[in-house]
């Protein structure tokens, strides 16, 4: 069986060594959500890219870069997402956010439940 919803995911990318009171800034940001209640972060890491300036970021043949794109996504009803976005941008403060609606199913196959 599964349940699903209309909520929203906000995407922000930002490169990998941008750092928020002395951490790294997509874990900060993570945890920011959690401590706010947000239903769910995940962080993942770009293997290439780029933004308005149009350089390309990427990882380089020993798999060492410190400026690549890294890709956070979070998921949450639109009010809630509303209520954290000024922090988040107060976090951010460059990069890129992308906001949508999406449809969110929660899943469940032998008494299991799978997000």
């Amino acid at each position: 069986m599964k349940e699903c919803s209309k909520v929203e995911r906000i995407t922000c990318i930002i490169d990998e060594d941008r750092k928020h009171n002395g951490e790294p800034l997509y874990r900060a940001i993570v945890e920011e959500a959690q401590k706010f209640g947000i239903a769910g972060a995940t962080v993942n890491k770009g293997i290439m890219g780029y933004g308005a300036a149009k350089k390309i970021h990427k990882e380089n043949p020993l798999g060492r870069s410190s400026d690549i794109p890294v890709i956070i996504r979070i998921v949450d009803d639109k009010e809630k997402l509303d209520a954290f976005s000024d922090q988040l941008c107060d976090m951010i403060q460059q990069g890129i956010i992308l906001r949508e609606p999406v449809t969110m199913c929660l899943v469940r196959c032998g008494g299991k439940t799978i997000e």
